[in-house]
């Protein structure tokens, strides 16, 4: 894996969705067919874009290529940069992205609404352009296939690539980057549609995962609040989060990849029980509406 840093801080470009979130938090046990009482919240979400912060709070020098209606692309990229992240949001036509969750009073997602058509239309025209081909590049599922192969394509040979599976039903996409990258990360439902393996344990999915990456590839799967695994070809640990009271599920996911993510940038002889066991804290930890733990300076 190549890091690239000039200023002695690991340096990332991560591409994918960047949008709002919207979520929903009810006071009290749903009634359906009826209006429930709530507080909203809203904030920059989606895969990409909520790895990219966590990078950028950890240290990381980290740029944001992503796409937005034109006349929602200022905004989206002043948000970014608020986080010190350098963002280039690309202007393209369509409807403007966005996710939205119901959250029972326990925290636990209800219902999730994904309405992400833009990104159905990225080209590897539109997106390769704005990437260096040097630096290490994280990416997520919510772009069509042909864009995330032409993004990996792109690269230097040997460079790191990094990639979170967005959803189960978009995973798919990521098939063909398998062999090229160093590190994957997918909760349980994600592996099972790469594998074909709906009743494996996660150890199972996250080794057969594992054999059809890049020589060094690590694979993580989780399984919420059960167990999770980390995965090389010649290494394995399963690991069960530390219990604590959930405030909000969503996005805990991606706090594990950027723990993961950042690890293997600043630390990459660390062993696989240690690492699994970083992430699974820092997921643990957004989970439950806490800082995420402070992790290792580049070494």
């Amino acid at each position: 894996m190549t890091a690239g840093p000039t200023s002695g801080k690991p340096r990332f470009q991560v591409c994918g969705g960047g949008h709002l979130d919207r979520h929903l938090w009810l006071q009290s046990d749903p009634v359906m067919g009826r209006t429930n009482a709530a507080r909203q919240t809203i904030s920059t979400g989606g895969v990409a874009a909520n790895i990219a912060s966590h990078l950028a709070a950890y240290g990381g020098e980290v740029r944001f290529v992503g796409v937005q209606p034109a006349d929602e692309a200022p905004a989206m990229a002043a948000r970014l940069r608020a986080t010190g992240i350098d963002a280039a949001i690309l202007p393209l036509d369509g409807e403007v992205p966005g996710y939205s969750a119901v959250m029972g009073p326990d925290g636990d997602l209800l219902i999730g609404a994904a309405a992400m058509s833009l990104y159905d239309d990225v080209t590897p025209e539109i997106i390769t352009p704005h990437l260096d081909p040097a630096l290490p590049l994280v990416m997520d599922a919510n772009f069509p296939e042909a864009a995330l192969r032409a993004m990996v394509e792109a690269g230097e040979a040997g460079r790191t690539l990094f990639a979170a599976g967005t959803s189960a039903g978009k995973v798919e996409r990521l098939r063909a980057c398998l062999p090229g990258l160093h590190a994957l990360v997918l909760n349980r439902a994600e592996a099972a549609c790469l594998t074909g393996h709906a009743d494996a344990p996660v150890d199972m999915l996250a080794r057969h995962l594992a054999s059809g990456l890049a020589e060094s590839g690590v694979v993580l799967v989780s399984d919420g609040g059960g167990e999770a695994a980390l995965a090389t070809r010649t290494d394995l640990a399963r690991l069960t989060p530390p219990a604590l009271k959930v405030v909000n599920v969503n996005g805990a996911g991606d706090a594990m990849a950027a723990s993961l993510f950042w690890g293997l940038m600043t630390d990459p002889g660390l062993a696989v029980p240690t690492r699994l066991q970083t992430a699974l804290a820092a997921g643990a930890a957004f989970a439950a509406g806490l800082p995420l733990p402070a992790l290792a300076e580049p070494s």
